[in-house]
């Protein structure tokens, strides 16, 4: 299995199974809330705990439309809970001691989105001259986030929701390097997460003629494992990557003649030799029937010869 997708697997079930927080805040004895302003993550739960002996008091938000809008009603004792979803500031009043524009009995309660996370970059590999569309996936992506490779930014950048923001790369000099989401709410990096390549060169085939079924050694630079080989458009059916510049392949049953070699790394780039030539399955080196015959008669002759030198 992929490891960046294990990776992005783990932190979706380290976050799911992450309890979320409940802050308590006191309604009076008095007329006041106590802490008047709580700062939350948004999926936390503000809890409001009317003190012993407490006037009757409400817990009630300033907004009437949307997500964070609630309503304790009139309470003297017990609790009234809210989960908040929504980044952004939410004041909230006592309806019988205050109003939403007053001081008298006011809060706020600060939601913040958490740090984002980055589990996976994919595809993990593009050109260096750039513009490679790629997929981030993760936690906590907001509007406005942005993204840097390897400290470049990328020419563009959407959020398509909390879990994945799309990139297109810039141009970058050839190297592994970090990828990084900044949000308001943090920064998450994932060092050595994309590599820009050079485009592979194909320098030459040895030999530079053979007929099918004949593995052959391709030379050059920038080759990338899982780089595959085409002669004359027919894939070879036994390609090795060996390093960054020998790939040994297997010619394949493809028609005599002049066949261009085509060296494509997983990252979409490629490279062509023309300099190769397929030869008919004649011309590959075999026995003449009549030569074997020739051979296996003077075989027989030596061994007689021997067995009449034993004898004597």
């Amino acid at each position: 299995m992929n490891r960046a997708f294990v990776a992005f697997l783990i932190a979706a079930s380290v976050a799911a199974a992450a309890p979320a927080a409940t802050v308590t805040v006191t309604v009076g004895p008095g007329i006041s809330f106590s802490p008047a302003t709580v700062n939350i993550n948004a999926g936390d739960t503000v809890q409001w705990s009317w003190a012993p002996g407490s006037l009757p008091h409400t817990s009630q938000s300033n907004t009437t439309t949307g997500a964070e809008v609630w309503n304790s009603g009139v309470k003297s004792s017990g609790t009234f809970s809210h989960t908040f979803t929504t980044a952004g500031n939410w004041p909230y009043y006592c309806s019988l001691h205050s109003t939403p524009t007053g001081t008298a009995m006011n809060g706020v309660v600060h939601v913040a989105l958490p740090a984002p996370t980055l589990a996976s970059v994919n595809p993990a590999a593009g050109p260096t001259a750039g513009g490679t569309s790629v997929t981030l996936g993760g936690t906590n992506f907001a509007a406005g986030c942005t993204v840097t490779f390897g400290g470049s930014a990328p020419t563009a950048t959407t959020v398509q929701n909390a879990n994945t923001i799309t990139a297109t790369t810039p141009a970058h000099a050839d190297g592994t390097v970090a990828v990084a989401v900044a949000c308001s709410s943090g920064t998450a990096t994932l060092n050595n997460a994309y590599t820009f390549a050079n485009a592979p060169n194909t320098t030459g085939v040895v030999p530079s003629s053979s007929g099918p079924g004949i593995a052959v050694t391709v030379t050059g630079t920038a080759f990338q494992t899982g780089a595959t080989v085409t002669f004359r458009g027919t894939a070879s059916t036994n390609v090795t990557v060996v390093n960054t510049s020998t790939i040994t392949a297997t010619v394949p049953n493809i028609t005599p003649g002049a066949a261009a070699v085509v060296v494509t790394n997983p990252d979409a780039q490629n490279s062509t030799f023309t300099g190769f030539t397929v030869l008919p399955a004649t011309a590959v080196p075999m026995l003449d029937p009549r030569l074997m015959w020739m051979l296996a008669a003077a075989f027989a002759v030596m061994g007689i010869m021997v067995i009449q030198r034993r004898g004597t």
